[in-house]
């Protein structure tokens, strides 16, 4: 209870000994949860760096990969560029080669003296 008096404001004890406990709470519930945001704040800061690691790593390999297929596309270019001209060479051997067979079913045809 509170009371004024000739002293001044007093209170009474089981009611100063509350307030002080509830004071006491308060800071403590404080202090803790601080201290629990204080750690995972520490985590979360970890973790954003960890990802911006594992993000550049990434990055790097997806660069390198790209290069890779690059390289494969231009051999692959050559390579078709290559075949496309064989085949254009089998396709004059293989007229030369019909050429000849009608020239020689020519021969073969005309009467021998």
């Amino acid at each position: 209870m509170i009371e004024n008096s000739e002293r001044g404001i007093t209170i009474n004890k089981t009611l100063g000994w509350g307030r002080l406990l509830s004071l006491i709470s308060l800071v403590w519930f404080g202090g803790t949860t601080v201290a629990n945001l204080k750690s995972l704040t520490d985590n979360l800061a970890t973790a954003i760096t960890e990802t911006r690691q594992t993000v550049a790593e990434d990055q790097s390999i997806a660069a390198q990969i790209e290069a890779r297929v690059r390289a494969l596309e231009t051999n692959a270019s050559r390579t078709d560029a290559e075949f496309r001209a064989l085949r254009q060479s089998l396709d004059e051997v293989k007229s030369a080669q019909r050429e000849t067979h009608e020239l020689l079913r020519r021969i073969a045809r005309t009467p021998q003296p």
